[in-house]
Formats: C-alpha cells, sequence, structure tokens
C-alpha cells in the first residue's frame, strides 16, 4: 500500500480567528468548507502545495476533546491518503498498528485511525468519489500572500530512531535529509510522490538529545507531540516581516541556524508555526533516487 501524506488536523477554539491566522496572515486559500451550526465547522486550507491544513472547530469528538485535555487547542492528527482504506487498516493491523478506530464512512470518505508508537494519532482515508476531493484540489480559490508555502509538521519524540523506523518501515516515507549527533538530532522523511511543483511536504521528526530549550520544555511538559507546523519562503526575514505586518504575533525573530534563516509567529491558539528557506528539492529528489539521505552535519 502507497500512503500519501495529503493533509493535518488542528484543532482551534476559535474558527474565525484560526481563519484569519491562516488565510489572512499566512497566505493559505480556503479549498474546502464543511458547517453545520454549533455542531461543525472544518476548514481546508493551502498554501503552494497540495497537502492543506485541516482546521476543526469547535472540536467535538472524543478523541478531539481528549486530546485538548492533554494538549490543547493544537494539531491533533495527520492524515494519509491510500487508494483503498479498508485494504490499508487490514495491512496496518496485521502489523500489530494499534487501532483507534475501524473503517466508517464520512460523506464521500472512507476513513479509519491509528496511533504510532508514541501514541500520536493518525488517520488513513480514501476517496470514494474523485471527482470530489475533500482535500488536496487543485488551490483553484482566489490567491492569498504568495510569499509562504506550506513545507513541513514536526513530530516531537523521545525516540527518534524508534518513531523514524515506524514511518520508513510501516507507512514508506523515505528519509531525505538527517541532521544526527548520539541518535538525535532531525530527520525530514517525504513520501513516494514527492513531486517539487505541487506534492512537497513533508515530515520533521525530532528526538533528544541536543534539543533546543523549546523542545526539552515541549517534551517534559506533553511527552511525545505534534510539536509544529512549518512554512517555507524564499525571504524567510521578508515573508515573516510581511506576516507581522498582516497581524501575526511573534514568536521569534529571524536567526541563521543549521545554515539557514529561521523565524517564528504564534496562531490564534499559540501554537508555533516556523518559518525556513526551503530544503532544496534537487537534494530531496536525490535522496529519493538513491536512497541514500543527505547529511545536514556536512553542511
Amino acid at each position: 500500500m502507497d500512503y500519501q501524506l495529503n493533509h493535518f488536523g488542528l484543532l482551534c477554539q476559535d474558527q474565525q480567528k484560526s481563519l484569519k491566522v491562516y488565510r489572512d496572515q499566512l497566505g493559505n486559500q480556503v479549498t474546502a468548507r464543511w458547517y453545520n451550526r454549533g455542531l461543525l465547522d472544518i476548514a481546508f486550507l493551502g498554501a503552494g502545495c497540495d497537502v492543506t491544513v485541516e482546521l476543526v472547530g469547535p472540536p467535538h469528538l472524543d478523541y478531539e476533546l481528549a486530546h485538548i485535555a492533554r494538549r490543547g487547542y493544537s494539531i491533533n492528527h495527520m492524515s494519509f491518503l491510500v487508494d483503498d482504506a479498508d485494504a490499508a487498516f487490514e495491512e496496518l493491523k496485521a502489523q500489530g498498528v494499534e487501532v483507534a478506530w475501524e473503517p466508517i464512512q464520512v460523506m464521500t470518505m472512507r476513513q479509519c485511525g491509528f496511533r504510532d508508537p508514541d501514541g500520536l494519532l493518525f488517520e488513513v482515508y480514501s476517496n470514494l468519489d474523485p471527482e470530489m476531493p475533500l482535500a488536496g484540489p487543485d488551490l483553484d480559490t482566489p490567491p492569498g500572500p504568495a510569499d509562504l508555502r506550506v513545507h513541513h509538521i514536526s513530530i516531537l519524540t523521545p525516540d527518534l530512531r524508534r518513531s523514524l523506523r515506524f514511518y520508513a518501515q510501516v507507512l514508506g516515507l523515505k528519509l531525505v535529509y538527517e541532521y544526527l549527533k548520539d541518535d538525535g538530532g532531525f530527520v525530514f522523511l517525504a513520501d513516494a510522490f514527492f513531486d517539487p511543483g505541487r506534492h512537497n511536504f513533508m515530515l520533521e521528526i525530532i528526538g533528544p538529545p541536543h534539543l533546543e530549550p523549546r523542545e526539552v520544555e515541549l517534551l517534559e511538559k506533553h511527552g511525545a507531540c505534534y510539536d509544529h507546523l512549518c512554512y517555507a519562503a524564499d525571504d524567510v526575514r521578508g515573508a515573516w516581516q510581511a506576516a507581522l505586518d498582516r497581524g501575526a504575533e511573534n514568536m521569534a525573530d529571524p536567526v541563521k541556524d543549521y545554515g539557514i534563516w529561521i523565524a517564528w509567529v504564534k496562531d490564534a491558539d499559540g501554537s508555533d508555526v516556523e518559518i525556513m528557506d526551503p530544503i532544496p528539492d534537487q537534494i530531496i529528489e536525490e535522496a529519493l533516487r538513491t536512497g541514500k539521505p543527505f547529511d545536514g552535519m556536512t553542511m
């Protein structure tokens, strides 16, 4: 089974405030929205990539409320698109992956849920109506500011090697970039569908030792968690300043670290949002072609 990164869910306290951040300040385009007054408000947004941000508010399902009680309003899952969700369910269950929920049908989507070795939730789904995509459409809605694109989602784990083995061996993601020392540091993984022009989203896994202070604090407070969302920009300092000018809350001024520019802002619920120089597409394509990840320690 091929697993394609498709979207990730962010639980929101106030949908309108979150839309103001992700649409108006960070430049995402709304690509789909489901609304049922007082019960359901889900918006999919994208920026420069077919992988989308799913804003969920107000959360009401038991696992969403449990996540809020444990971690607050933040990223609670990522979702993989497959050809057949029922077949994927049987495949993952046979490998001993913890089941969160069995296959169900939601509108035109067939979906099931699992948890990784750290207990982090991920969803597997297939679209029963290819003519009606639920997420990752052509992003043909009116464009917002074009200085940012969705780049990666980050997992923070106490055991980087264990998490890497799971996503590589069970879900088939490919290790394309590593910055490792004493079995800690960070890695980037891409799925087999990576395409520089469209499907250029990745998963980052971060683990000790040698964590940054904010990562140490998060791990001590929450344990393993979805840490942050990252946008890439050709001009990090300019894009960060433009986001602030549009009303974004600053978290950290731009600095050069690991040989790249990085800056941070906050979303409406206080979650961290990173802005960074993109990893060059040719590095990722070469790693996928050769099966040998780029070693960031050599930069």
